[in-house]
Parts: structure tokens; C-alpha cells; sequence
């Protein structure tokens, strides 16, 4: 039998090609939260079912573990601190072994990156490596949390930097 369809657990709509980004910076601390659909990072948006698509996945979580995906301004002197890689909606480390959460439908990767940042009033903007590693990515939805209140900033593919502009 069909579990219930709606998804109860999800605050975005599920729109191809589109991940959600919340950037909030605290003091020192840079976190960047990152939900990426499967259909971006594999061309598929349910559990692999042959080695083939396990590949595909293992090499999506891969490059998204590679950690040079965020570069925050120079100036600011900001060193990572803290990576986690895990199925949305789920305490699960996202592996392509692993199953998925969930229907196993429509499921999203979220990737946290953290940084210390020595000179947080110089970070000024974060350039993104997302849109160079993902060519199905077409669209970043970000929310910027910061010393000067909350922002909704929208980053088409051209666009590689997101602005913190104050």
C-alpha cells in the first residue's frame, strides 16, 4: 500500500534544479546549510538501484565532502570548522550504501559547512563552487541571518557569488 503522499516534513517546495541555502553568521561562526535535491547531485531523486547509479552517488557526495565548495572573503579570515553530510529529515550520514529516509522519493542531501572566522566584519560575500561542480544545479535560494537582520537573496546560475551586503 501507498504511504501517506504529502510530505509533511518539508518547509520548501520541491522545485527541479533549485537547492535551498540559510547562511547565518553569529559572532565568529559561519554556518552554511545547504539542502541539495538528489535529482541536482545524481539526475535521479530516488535510491540507486544499480552500481551504476551508486557511482553516481557515491561521486555527488564525494565532491560535496571536498569542502572547497564555500570560499567566504579573504579578509575575514575564516577556517572550517565543522562539516556534516546527512539525508534531509534525517539524523542518517548520507552514503550511497546507505538507504534513503523516508518514501525514498523527492529525497535531499543537507550539507552544513562551518567556519571561524577571526574577522567576521570583513566577510562581505561567500563564493559558491556549487553551480561549477552541479551542471543540473540552476538555482540557489539563500537566506542570510546575520548581524544586520534576515535576507532573501536568489542566485541564478551566472551568479557564483552570494553578497552579504550589508
Amino acid at each position: 500500500p501507498m504511504a501517506g503522499t504529502a510530505s509533511g516534513g518539508h518547509s520548501h517546495g520541491h522545485v527541479h534544479g533549485q537547492a535551498h541555502l540559510d547562511l547565518t553568521l553569529e559572532a565568529g561562526a559561519l554556518k552554511l546549510e545547504v539542502e541539495l535535491p538528489m535529482e541536482i547531485l545524481t539526475g535521479f531523486e530516488r535510491a540507486p538501484r544499480n552500481d551504476d547509479e551508486r557511482q553516481r552517488l557515491a561521486r555527488a557526495l564525494e565532491t560535496l565532502r571536498s569542502g572547497g565548495l564555500f570560499r567566504p572573503t579573504a579578509d575575514a579570515a575564516c577556517t572550517p570548522s565543522r562539516q556534516t553530510l546527512r539525508w534531509a529529515g534525517s539524523n542518517e550520514p548520507a552514503t550511497a550504501q546507505g538507504t534513503l529516509p523516508g518514501d525514498e522519493t523527492h529525497t535531499d542531501v543537507l550539507l552544513t559547512h562551518e567556519f571561524d572566522c577571526d574577522r567576521p566584519a570583513r566577510l562581505t560575500a561567500v563564493d559558491i563552487g556549487l553551480f561549477d561542480a552541479f551542471s543540473r544545479l540552476r538555482r540557489i535560494e539563500a537566506r542570510i541571518a546575520g548581524p544586520a537582520g534576515t535576507q532573501a537573496r536568489s542566485l541564478p546560475r551566472n551568479r557564483r557569488t552570494l553578497d552579504l551586503g550589508r
